[in-house]
């Protein structure tokens, strides 16, 4: 890890996949506007890993200007801080893609119980406000058919203890 070569290469590796994804997350957002949805940037984790990756990136790129004694000794006050905020951004960055990406399975898990398909990452909205709809409108017959349920059992029940 100590070689400035293999680190400026991890470094392009990095922004090339952090711009990739920077570039598909606005891309999906503004499909998402096309269709009429409002998707938020921060909740999409391709963005967020795009600007994660870029972070690790910048790191990697002080790293190997720090390691190599490119910078005066004079910047090295002002370097050694900003290498460790955006270690920190990252950090927490990291744990936001994973957060979002757990509630991204859930939501996904709770539309896929319901009848619909939705396309993943956050843009669910419209399939959510159809499954809404859907339970007003069956929640009538949903109801009677507990309460026949129920009948049924108590009558079995009744029968079980001989006094049917």
């Amino acid at each position: 890890m100590n070689n400035p070569t293999f680190l400026s290469l991890f470094s392009l590796v990095f922004i090339l996949l952090g711009s990739f994804n920077v570039f598909s997350g606005s891309k999906r957002i503004r499909e998402a506007h096309s269709r009429g949805v409002t998707l938020i940037w921060y909740k999409q984790i391709n963005i967020l890993t795009g600007i994660e990756y870029i972070l690790l990136a910048l790191v990697f790129i002080v790293s190997t200007l720090v390691r190599s004694g490119d910078i005066p000794s004079a910047l090295s006050k002002i370097v050694i801080p900003l290498y460790l905020v955006l270690l920190i951004a990252a950090a927490i960055l990291a744990g936001l893609v994973i957060r979002q990406g757990i509630i991204n399975a859930r939501t996904i898990r709770a539309q896929s119980r319901s009848t619909s398909t939705v396309k993943s990452n956050g843009t669910s909205t419209v399939a959510a406000q159809a499954s809404v709809k859907n339970a007003v409108d069956e929640q009538p017959a949903d109801l009677e058919r507990r309460r026949e349920r129920r009948r049924n059992a108590a009558a079995a029940r009744r029968r079980r203890a001989g006094k049917a």
